[in-house]
């Protein structure tokens, strides 16, 4: 175990400062601080541990496997969630000529929207096991283009969300959004947005991975999407 040259106190010496780094390693393992090398399991997590950490971002590792794999997040220190961000954030702008009747904007054939998230499958997968609830916003901005209702009150061309468990989320029926704000209802000829919000307690619902949207095909009507952090708690 030690070199035959060492003295009685170099030996001690060693197994002293073994001790420290071993203490220390036990210590952070029971305490992350939400850094890169000592992530927590998820915000909720470290707000127990260290509750006057301000919101912000820190590291977290759900499936606890290694810290190299651990993702960064956006903490709310008031609530404990967990805030991953989606990249891209926001499609470009869209002016779609078409008699089609409906389209989800991942699957077009050129400059499709891809919805992806600042973490991978796996610790997603972990992020929902071990939370109760989940919500995410989206927001469609508009030009001509109705998002939930129509000039007349009608929601015939809203728009439906796809979620990651491959639900259908629609404006009415079983799996529904909520719709904070509707500018896009007066179908202008300006820029205006319409913002939904989705909550679940089955958190296995979120993110949104897809955008169906219907009232399209004319010269004059224009559109883009903004995905909000999806955040677990």
């Amino acid at each position: 175990m030690f070199a035959p040259e060492l003295s009685d106190e170099q030996k001690k010496d060693l197994v002293i400062r073994a001790y420290k780094k071993l203490k220390a390693s036990f210590a952070e393992f029971n305490s992350p601080a939400g850094d890169k090398n000592t992530p927590a399991k998820t915000c909720g997590e470290l707000r127990t541990l260290h509750p006057d950490k301000p919101s912000g971002e820190y590291w977290i590792d759900p499936n606890s496997a290694d810290p190299k794999d651990a993702i960064l997040a956006y903490c709310n220190m008031e609530t404990g969630a967990t805030c991953v961000q989606p990249k891209p954030s926001i499609s470009k702008e869209y002016n779609i000529i078409s008699e089609e009747k409906e389209l989800w904007i991942g699957d077009m054939a050129t400059d499709a929207f891809v919805i992806n998230y600042k973490a991978d499958s796996n610790q997603m997968s972990f992020l929902q096991l071990l939370s109760a609830k989940a919500e995410q916003e989206v927001v469609y901005h508009c030009r001509n283009s109705v998002a939930f209702e129509n000039p007349r009150g009608k929601s015939v061309k809203s728009l439906s969300f796809m979620s990651w468990n491959d639900l259908e989320i629609r404006s009415r029926g079983k799996f529904k959004y909520e719709v904070v704000s509707d500018g896009c209802k007066e179908r202008a000829d300006a820029w205006a947005k319409t913002v939904f919000k989705i909550e679940s307690t089955k958190p296995t619902r979120l993110p949104v991975v897809d955008v169906k949207v219907e009232d399209f095909g004319s010269a004059d009507q224009f559109f883009k999407v903004e995905v909000g952090q999806v955040c677990f708690s």
